[in-house]
C-alpha cells in the first residue's frame, strides 16, 4: 500500500513556457543531451523568437549595422559592433548583452520577456546549435511532392490485413491479429486475460470514468450466461456518465476553461453549453464527420441551430483578454490561434512551425499556414442571446422599460463607455465610431473588441453607482431587474459564445506586416492534398463566407487520410493509455512513428466505413482480447529485454486514476456523488461530477491540480502523469481527503451493521467491504490481518483503515 508517483518540476513555469512553443521540446541544458534534441530545440523555439523579433531588420537584404541573423554563419561574423555570438559563452556574446539591455537594446520596441532571453541564453551556452538541413523553402515544387510522398501521415490509407488465415489466429478479432502478428516477429505472446473483477473495473473507470459498485462486480462475476461481456459493454454505453467520460477527455484536447485566462480570469457564465454539446454528441453517437463540421463551422451549416451554434464554440474557448487594448495585435493573437489549435486538434500537424518560415522537418511551406489562416479571416465573435418570444402585452412593456432606462441613464453611462474608447488609438476609435454598414470585416471585429471594453469596464462597471447617483441608480436597477423577469435585460450575459462571419468587405490574408504584396487565398495543407478551398456563401447562411464550412468539408473528406487517422488514435490513447502515434498532436517528424500502421489503418478506415461512428470503433476495441488482457505476463523476463515500454501490447499497462477519476470516487466511496445531468459549471467544491466544477483557468481545485488535470490555458493532447511530494502531503493531510475518510468509514459501518450476511469478525467486514468500495476486489487475508486490529479499535480506527484505502495502489491504479 505505498505511493506511486512520478516527478515533475514547476507547474506554473511549465504552463507559461508551453505558450511560447508549438511542440514539447527540451527546456534545460540537462535535457539537451543530443544532437536531436538540440535541433528540435533550435527550431520550436530559438528560430521563431529571432523570426518574430529580429528579422524585420537582420535578414535577407536588410542587415541594420551590417548584421544578419538569418543564419549561423552571420550571426559568428556579425556586423559592425563585431561578433554577435560566441558559442558556449552567452555572458560573452554581443546579441545576449543586446537582448539584456546591457549596452545595445535590441530589439528597440520593446525588451524580451524573462522567458526570451532565457531561451537565448541557454541556446548560446550549449554550443549556438542551428541545423543544416533542406528544408522545405530550400526545395523544387518536385523535391517538396518527393517529400510528401516519403511521409507516411500523407499516404492513403493502406489497412493491410495481417498475414496468416483465421483458422490459425490466436483470436478471430482483426485487431488481435494485428497485435499478434508483431509480437510473434519477436518471440512474444500476449497475456491471458484479467479476471472478471479487475475487468469490469477497468471498463467502468475507461467508460463512464467512475468504479463499478461492489454489486455490479459480484453480479458480472457471477453471470455465466454466454455474452455477459458484451451485455456489460453495452450497459456502459448506454449510461448518461459515458458522455460525461468522453467530454472530459476532448475538453482537455480542445483547452476547453469557464474562464478567459491570463491575470483577469474573467468567469464565463456561457461556456458550459459548449461542454454540453460535447458530452450529448457523444451519447447520442453523433458521427465524427458532423461533430467536427460543426465545431468549425456550425453556424454556416445550421444558424438558427441552437447545438450548432453552441458546437462552434470550439472556436471561442481560447484565451481572451477583455481588457487589452492593443486590439489590433489580440486579434492577430487570436487568429493565429484558431488557426493552430484547429490544426492540432483535427489533423495531428504542427503548423504552427510554419508561421515564421517553412516548416524545418515535415513538408509544410510556410504558404500552407496562410492559406489555411485565411479560413478564420472573417470570423466575428458572436455573443447570441436567441429570440424573444413574447407577447404583444410584453412586448409593449419591455419597449417601455427601455424607453425608461433610457431617461434614467441619460449621456452619463454612455460617457462612462466612451472614456474607455478614449484609451485606445485613434484609428481603433474611427473604427468603433462607424457604423456597422460602413465598416469592413476587419474594422467589425476591431469595433466588438473595443465594444466589449466600453461595455464590460465602462458601462456595466461599478463606477455607475457613483456616476449616476443613489436615487437613480437604484431605479436603474428596478428597471433592469424588470427587463430581466422578461427575458429582456439589454446587460445580461449572452446564452451563447459563438461565432460568425463579420459582415463587410474581408481584408486579405497576408504574411504580418505586410498590407501589400501576396495575397493567401483559403486553402488546406498541401501535404494532404489540400488545395484553394472553393467557399461559397452557405444557402442555410448567406451572410457567411463559407470558409469554414469549405475547410471542415475537406478535414473529413476521402481527399484526407489524416483526419480518421487522428481520430483513432485518439480512441485507442484513450483506452490503453498510449496512443498507435505515442505523440497524439504530431505525426510529423517531430513526432513518433506508429507502432502498428496497418492496425491504424483499420481502425480508421473501420471508422469511415462505419458512417464515422465513434461507439462502433470504441466496441471493436473494448471488445478485443488485447483489451482485456491481465497485466501479468508469464514471458515477463524475456519481453523486458525486447519491449520495456509494451509498444508491442503483450500485457495490459497499469495506469493511474487521473484527477477527475480520483475525486469523483472519493464522492462515491462517501455515498454523496451527486449525479445529476448537465447544467452550468458550480462554483466551489461541491458533491457534482468533476466536469462540472467551475473550470478557472488560474485557479483549478487544489485535489484536481494535485493529480495533474490541465489548466485550459492551451489543449492537452495527453496528461502528464506525475509524481510530487504535494500530491503524498495533500492525501495524507488535506482536511478534505480526512473528511473523505471520516464519511467514508461511516458508510461501511452501517452497510456492515444493516447486512445480517456479513462474515467474519466486524473488524474484517469491515476492511473488506471498504477495499470492495473503493478497488472493486475483496481484502486479501495479509490485508484483513493487517488492518483489522486497527478498524477493532473504534471509530478513529475505521477512519484510518479508510484513509489508508484511499491512499493505496489498490485505489489509485487501474489493473
Amino acid at each position: 500500500m505505498t505511493l506511486l508517483f512520478k516527478s515533475r518540476l514547476g507547474r506554473k513555469i511549465a504552463a507559461v513556457i508551453t505558450l511560447l512553443i508549438a511542440v514539447c521540446c527540451p527546456t534545460s541544458a540537462d535535457e539537451i543531451s543530443s544532437d536531436s534534441d538540440a535541433a528540435i530545440f533550435f527550431e520550436t523555439k530559438v528560430r521563431p523568437l529571432l523570426a518574430e523579433h529580429c528579422f524585420e531588420c537582420h535578414s535577407g537584404d536588410k542587415s541594420e549595422g551590417g548584421l544578419r541573423v538569418d543564419h549561423h554563419q552571420n550571426l559568428i561574423l556579425g556586423g559592425d559592433s563585431g561578433a554577435a555570438i560566441t558559442p558556449g559563452d552567452p555572458n560573452g556574446s554581443l546579441l545576449i548583452s543586446a537582448v539584456r539591455y546591457e549596452e545595445l537594446e535590441m530589439p528597440p520596441k520593446s525588451k524580451l520577456s524573462k522567458e526570451d532571453i532565457a531561451i537565448l541564453e541557454l541556446w548560446v551556452e550549449n554550443g549556438a546549435v542551428w541545423p543544416q538541413h533542406k528544408g522545405a523553402e530550400a526545395t523544387t515544387e518536385e523535391d517538396l511532392q518527393e517529400r510528401i510522398k516519403q511521409w507516411w501521415a500523407a499516404q492513403p490509407l493502406d489497412p493491410s490485413l495481417p498475414r496468416g488465415d483465421l483458422a490459425s489466429a490466436h483470436s478471430q478479432q482483426l485487431i488481435d491479429r494485428y497485435i499478434d502478428e508483431q509480437l510473434v516477429e519477436v518471440g512474444l505472446q500476449r497475456a491471458p486475460a484479467a479476471d472478471r473483477a479487475r475487468l469490469i473495473r477497468r471498463l467502468s473507470y475507461d467508460l463512464t470514468g467512475l468504479p463499478p459498485s461492489p454489486e455490479a462486480v459480484e453480479n458480472f462475476e457471477k453471470d455465466q450466461r454466454p455474452g455477459a461481456y458484451q451485455r456489460l459493454v453495452n450497459d456502459l454505453f448506454a449510461n448518461p456518465a459515458y458522455g460525461e467520460r468522453m467530454a472530459r477527455l476532448w475538453l482537455d484536447l480542445v483547452r476547453y476553461a469557464d474562464s478567459d485566462g491570463w491575470r483577469a480570469d474573467a468567469y464565463r457564465p456561457q461556456a458550459w453549453r459548449y461542454r454540453q454539446f460535447v458530452v450529448d454528441a457523444f451519447n447520442h453517437s453523433m458521427p465524427y464527420d458532423q461533430f467536427v463540421k460543426w465545431q468549425v463551422a456550425g453556424d454556416e451549416y445550421q444558424p438558427s441551430n441552437e447545438e450548432a451554434l453552441a458546437a462552434v464554440g470550439f472556436l471561442r474557448l481560447g484565451i481572451y483578454e477583455y481588457n487589452q487594448r492593443d486590439a489590433e495585435g489580440q486579434w492577430q493573437n487570436i487568429v493565429d490561434e484558431l488557426t493552430d489549435v484547429t490544426a492540432d486538434v483535427f489533423l495531428a500537424t504542427g503548423l504552427a512551425c510554419a508561421k515564421c518560415h517553412d516548416h524545418k522537418f515535415d513538408p509544410i511551406p510556410r504558404s500552407d499556414y496562410y492559406r489555411m489562416r485565411s479560413v478564420f479571416e472573417p470570423v466575428f465573435f458572436n455573443d447570441w442571446k436567441g429570440e424573444l418570444n413574447l407577447s404583444e402585452d410584453q412586448q409593449a412593456e419591455v419597449k417601455r422599460l427601455l424607453t425608461e432606462l433610457e431617461e434614467v441613464e441619460g449621456e452619463d453611462i454612455h460617457q462612462l463607455g466612451m472614456s474607455v474608447v478614449s484609451k485606445f488609438t485613434t484609428e481603433l476609435q474611427a473604427m468603433y465610431d462607424k457604423s456597422p454598414e460602413e465598416r469592413s470585416a476587419y474594422e467589425n471585429q476591431m469595433a466588438y473588441l473595443v465594444g466589449r471594453q466600453y461595455f464590460e469596464e465602462g458601462i456595466s462597471g461599478t463606477r455607475s453607482k457613483s456616476k449616476l447617483g443613489d436615487e437613480r441608480f437604484a431605479r436603474r436597477e428596478e428597471v433592469l431587474k424588470k427587463l430581466d423577469q422578461l427575458g429582456a435585460n439589454p446587460y445580461s450575459p449572452a446564452e451563447l459564445m459563438s461565432i460568425r462571419d463579420a459582415d463587410g468587405e474581408i481584408q486579405p490574408t497576408r504574411l504580418p506586416g505586410r498590407s501589400s504584396g501576396r495575397e493567401f487565398l483559403p486553402g488546406a495543407p498541401e501535404l494532404f492534398g489540400g488545395a484553394s478551398l472553393e467557399c461559397q456563401p452557405p444557402s442555410e447562411s448567406t451572410g457567411s463566407s463559407g470558409r469554414r464550412m469549405a475547410l471542415a468539408e475537406w478535414i473529413v473528406s476521402d481527399d484526407n487520410p489524416i483526419a480518421a487517422r487522428v481520430m483513432v488514435n485518439r480512441l485507442w490513447q484513450y483506452h490503453f493509455g498510449t496512443g498507435l502515434v505515442d505523440s497524439p498532436n504530431d505525426f510529423g517528424q517531430l513526432g513518433k512513428k506508429p507502432s502498428h500502421p496497418h492496425l491504424l489503418d483499420y481502425l480508421a478506415s473501420r471508422l469511415i466505413d462505419s458512417g464515422w461512428d465513434i461507439q462502433s470503433v470504441q466496441r471493436e476495441i473494448v471488445m478485443s482480447e488485447t483489451y482485456r488482457q491481465s497485466s501479468d505476463n508469464s514471458l515477463m523476463d524475456q519481453a523486458m529485454k525486447v519491449d520495456p515500454s509494451n509498444r508491442l501490447l503483450w500485457h495490459r499497462t497499469v495506469r493511474r486514476v487521473d484527477a477527475e477519476q480520483y475525486r469523483d470516487t472519493l464522492l462515491v466511496a462517501m455515498d454523496r456523488l451527486n449525479y445529476e445531468f448537465g447544467g452550468p459549471a458550480i462554483s466551489g467544491t461541491g458533491p457534482r461530477r468533476s466536469l462540472y466544477l467551475r473550470r478557472m483557468r488560474n485557479s483549478v481545485d487544489e485535489i484536481l491540480t494535485a493529480l495533474d488535470t490541465p489548466p485550459g490555458l492551451v489543449g492537452t493532447a495527453k496528461r502528464d502523469v506525475t509524481t510530487t511530494a504535494p500530491q503524498s502531503l495533500m492525501m495524507m493531510n488535506s482536511s478534505r481527503v480526512i473528511g473523505v475518510a471520516s464519511q467514508f468509514a461511516s458508510r461501511i459501518r452501517s452497510e456492515i451493521q444493516a447486512d445480517p450476511a456479513s462474515t467474519g469478525t466486524f473488524a474484517e467486514a469491515f476492511v473488506d467491504r471498504a477495499h470492495r468500495v473503493i478497488a472493486g476486489l475483496p481484502a486479501t487475508e495479509d490485508m484483513k490481518k493487517l488492518l483489522s486490529p486497527l478498524a477493532q479499535s473504534g471509530d478513529q480506527g475505521q477512519v484510518d483503515v479508510c484513509h489508508i484505502l484511499i491512499n493505496s495502489n489498490a485505489f489509485l491504479f487501474i489493473d
